[in-house]
């Protein structure tokens, strides 16, 4: 089959389910282009190209599976993170444009205490925020925890991948406490964990509800139940003067975890910082004991 046919069948399959055209054509030249491993500018270079029989059946499946719902980052098998290539798939949350910016927040910090840091990423799914933060600043290290050993199987990935596996630890944990880190060691924590409230999980979109690990989405019912534990435990772990930056839900999340953590906790509110969508979605504190 001529290449321009194909991705013609592949345009129809993706606009049977959506009528965003603009986005079937992108999805189609990345299905395409990942089964064929080419640029997406080839695809468009070279439509006479025939296409054997052993690359169309892989490419027509892949395409029905994203008509059905399956995200787009799981059927190539990569997310792009900052301008990187992070490899994901399913059993894994593939990483969102919010957590750019919390990372962005952790790098300024980093580059602001000299860009030399030992910093845990908590809840790290695929890796991206300490991997990205750990190749933006090669004098820092980073312990990456995650409940989830899948995960950090592709976190694991991603370190070999980026060239920072000698700098990165991997924990399979669920809490501050169970972690192994010494007390009194960190110079940062930074984390996205699960803080969608039970109750609105099944409102999600499809391929969010029914693809994604439900473990890195499900906060409990108010959404901050692995935000409970991590303002409870992470503190001794953290130097004094040390910071814990928190991605949230956004809404009512962020002024409730600053109550939480005024309660019996050494960790001190410093800010709440806005998303693209001017949402309060980050949440800053320091360690200060005294």
């Amino acid at each position: 089959m001529r290449l321009s046919d194909l991705r013609a069948d592949v345009i129809k399959i993706l606009t049977a389910s959506s009528e965003d055209k603009k986005s079937a054509s992108f999805e189609a030249d990345e299905i395409i282009g990942g089964a064929l491993e080419t640029a997406r500018a080839f695809l468009h270079a070279h439509p006479e190209k025939i296409i054997d029989g052993s690359r169309l059946g892989a490419i027509m499946s892949a395409a029905r599976l994203r008509a059905e719902g399956m995200p787009l980052a799981y059927i190539i098998g990569n997310a792009l993170f900052r301008g990187r290539v992070m490899a994901v798939g399913e059993g894994v949350l593939i990483p969102r444009p919010e957590t750019e910016i919390l990372t962005a927040i952790a790098d300024d910090y980093i580059k602001g205490i000299g860009g030399r840091a030992v910093f845990a990423d908590w809840c790290a799914g695929s890796g991206c925020i300490g991997i990205t933060l750990l190749a933006d600043n090669p004098a820092s290290r980073c312990f990456a925890a995650d409940v989830s050993e899948r995960a950090l199987s592709y976190a694991r990935i991603n370190a070999e991948a980026c060239g920072v596996t000698g700098r990165m630890s991997f924990i399979n944990c669920a809490s501050p406490s169970e972690s192994g880190i010494a007390e009194n060691s960190l110079d940062m924590i930074v984390t996205n964990p699960p803080y969608i409230p039970a109750g609105e999980i099944s409102s999600l979109e499809r391929q969010v509800r029914v693809y994604e690990p439900r473990e890195a989405l499900d906060g409990g019912m108010d959404g901050l139940d692995v935000c409970r534990i991590i303002l409870s435990e992470a503190p001794r772990l953290m130097k004094d003067g040390a910071v814990l930056i928190m991605e949230t839900g956004g809404g009512e999340q962020p002024d409730e975890t600053a109550r939480m953590a005024a309660v019996g906790s050494s960790l001190r509110f410093i800010k709440k910082i806005p998303d693209h969508r001017n949402i309060d979605r980050f949440v800053v504190y320091a360690k200060m004991n005294g």
